[in-house]
């Protein structure tokens, strides 16, 4: 089956270049909104069957026993015989396909290393991509990137109060001022509390961001006093939440975080630093998402050239990526990615191919 993923300003759109490039019967595998209102669909078509060889046509090509000359006493005109059928064969192009998925192979394969994914992850991603037909190395990923990764912004109404919770320094109280400014500006604003009343500074910090936004901040210093704020009469407008920082291999951390969850009805959300090592990410994934944390947002994509753990995090964890945030400024704020930009991101130095010479010189 032939995979290929395809972005249209709309449905209609998609599903003219679909008829187009695979035909009338290729099917739709999965649809979605992408960024800037378009549409990403993934579609698919059968590849042609070969023919059932005909047994009889076998039995007409056996060579006549009473024929006083055949080929095959002939070494020269058996030679020149077996190289016009090379020529003349219908896979004469299956070795330049397979050299242009090799080359695809190679740059995805390259660029991941550098970016520091573990080589499981690389291994699907690159198997994943060989499925994708036509096109540039960073669409390819951005094919297996789909299929692999999920991308779910933030609302602008959530249905939930957002808890924002994850290790320390991960940047969770600008990431509340992020969000509560842009909701302020959309004209949906949100209530903000934090949890993290014992750090020195940490209220402080984040009352001064929402002071230019004439916006107070509610304190709770336990889970009784955020259950508290949460059901209360304010309960009709959500929260952003913000938390002290917990270290996830921390057990006596880790259950105040549980703590604070259960309190009230919130949705929990990592908030994570790109460029951490990709093992640690993991790890630091799967503690929260036993939490029941379901989507993640990753911070600091300015300070780091390396995104390998975030797809790493992403994957482990089964997290969808929310948002990602790429200035300490509140002004510049978080934005939503999807898995074409995150591919051109991972692709950004790989995506021309480039003649491999060693693997050129052992062809030769």
């Amino acid at each position: 089956m032939r995979l290929r993923t395809f972005h249209a300003a709309n449905m209609a759109e998609a599903m003219a270049e679909i008829r187009k490039a695979l035909g009338p019967d290729a099917i739709i595998v999965s649809t979605r909104r992408a960024s800037r209102g378009t549409v990403e669909v993934v579609a698919a078509v059968e590849a042609a069957t070969p023919p059932v060889p005909d047994p009889r046509a076998a039995i007409d090509r056996r060579p006549d026993p009473f024929s006083l000359h055949r080929p095959d006493d002939d070494p020269i005109e058996a030679l020149l015989a077996g190289r016009l059928a090379q020529i003349n064969a219908p896979a004469a192009s299956a070795p330049e396909e397979t050299r242009h998925r090799n080359a695809f192979a190679r740059q995805i394969t390259r660029a991941l290393d550098y970016h520091r994914t573990p080589r499981r992850q690389v291994e699907r991603l690159v198997r994943l991509a060989g499925a994708f037909e036509g096109g540039i190395p960073s669409e390819a990923l951005a094919h297996a990137l789909s299929t692999t990764l999920r991308f779910e912004p933030l609302s602008d109404h959530p249905q939930r109060s957002i808890m924002l919770v994850g290790p320390p320094g991960a940047g969770k109280t600008v990431v509340a001022a992020k969000i509560a400014a842009r909701a302020a500006a959309n004209g949906t604003p949100l209530r903000v509390v934090s949890t993290d009343t014992l750090k020195a500074g940490a209220t402080a910090q984040l009352e001064s961001y929402l002071r230019a936004m004439n916006q107070p901040l509610g304190l709770a210093a336990n889970p009784a006093e955020l259950a508290k704020t949460e059901h209360g009469g304010s309960r009709a407008r959500r929260a952003i939440i913000d938390t002290a920082g917990a270290n996830p291999f921390d057990e006596g951390e880790m259950t105040q975080i549980t703590r604070f969850i259960a309190a009230a009805d919130v949705e929990p959300v990592l908030v994570m630093a790109a460029g951490t090592d990709a093992h640690d990410a993991m790890d630091t994934a799967r503690a929260f998402a036993r939490l029941g944390t379901r989507r993640m947002i990753v911070t600091r994509l300015d300070a780091t050239r390396r995104f390998g753990s975030l797809i790493a995090a992403a994957d482990a964890g089964g997290l969808a990526i929310s948002e990602i945030g790429a200035s300490p400024f509140v002004g510049q704020g978080l934005r939503p990615i999807d898995a074409t930009e995150l591919a051109r991101l991972v692709m950004h130095e790989y995506d021309h191919i480039e003649a491999d010479e060693l693997h050129d010189e052992a062809a030769q």
